[in-house]
């Protein structure tokens, strides 16, 4: 570094010199970074009170441009990172709260292949994250979609019970289904759920045990998960009691 030296009374000789370094730098893959190699040069500029270490001044400038740019950069894109910070450091700089200016400066960037690799991982779990939340978002709006139908309707309720347990269909169920939505009809002409609470008991005490509770169970979940408390209420009271299992002592 030259010596700082005084013409006559007047200005303090300006200094020049170069950057050559190479250091880390951060990236946006957890645990890895970038290897940063940073050259350029720099001069001082005239004042009555030079920086005591203007190549420190003009290598914090380069390095802090550079990392706050690769920190929002995996490792897999050190050339499109490098690319921006030479953009911008390649231009002539004077450096705010010191007398130094960066002539220049170019940046270069590396990663280990293993960084390489974690950084390919964990953008794959991101985009399986992000594909499992679309899908549940999908499917949370079909349930809300799905629930809305239901609850507007006591016969499509009925219909998707009879779709889903298929099982408590009998040679009577379509005639006792007609039956009781002849008569959800006639007290609910606008297919509003508060007559069907009471209407179950008589249509459900004519099925199997098994299939009784099934559907009780099932129009009780619906209702309750879908701000109905007091339909729940009414519709588990009508739940008979499970039989006991008697043995031979």
């Amino acid at each position: 570094m030259p010596s700082l030296r005084r013409r006559g009374q007047g200005w303090p000789t300006p200094r020049a010199g170069t950057l050559d370094l190479t250091c880390p730098a951060p990236s946006s893959t957890p645990g890895h970074s970038f290897t940063l190699t940073l050259t350029g040069a720099w001069e001082e500029q005239p004042s009555l009170h030079p920086h005591h270490s203007p190549e420190a001044a003009a290598t914090d400038h380069a390095l802090t441009l550079a990392r706050n740019i690769t920190n929002n950069y995996p490792v897999t894109d050190a050339l499109p990172a490098a690319a921006r910070i030479n953009t911008l450091l390649g231009r002539r700089t004077a450096i705010s709260h010191a007398p130094v200016t960066l002539l220049w400066a170019t940046v270069h960037l590396t990663a280990e292949p293993e960084a390489v690799s974690a950084a390919i991982r964990h953008q794959r779990h991101a985009d399986e994250r992000e594909q499992h939340r679309a899908e549940q978002s999908r499917r949370l709006a079909d349930a809300r979609s799905l629930r809305d139908t239901l609850m507007s309707d006591p016969s499509l309720a009925l219909a998707y019970w009879f779709a889903t347990a298929p099982q408590s269909l009998d040679t009577d169920t379509l005639e006792r289904l007609e039956e009781l939505l002849a008569t959800a009809a006639t007290y609910a002409p606008q297919g509003q759920w508060a007559p069907l609470a009471r209407l179950l008991h008589a249509f459900a005490g004519r099925l199997s045990a098994d299939a009784k509770i099934h559907l009780i169970d099932a129009l009780a979940t619906l209702t309750d998960r879908y701000g109905h408390p007091d339909l729940t209420a009414d519709i588990q009271a009508l739940r008979p009691e499970p039989a006991e299992d008697v043995r031979p002592q």
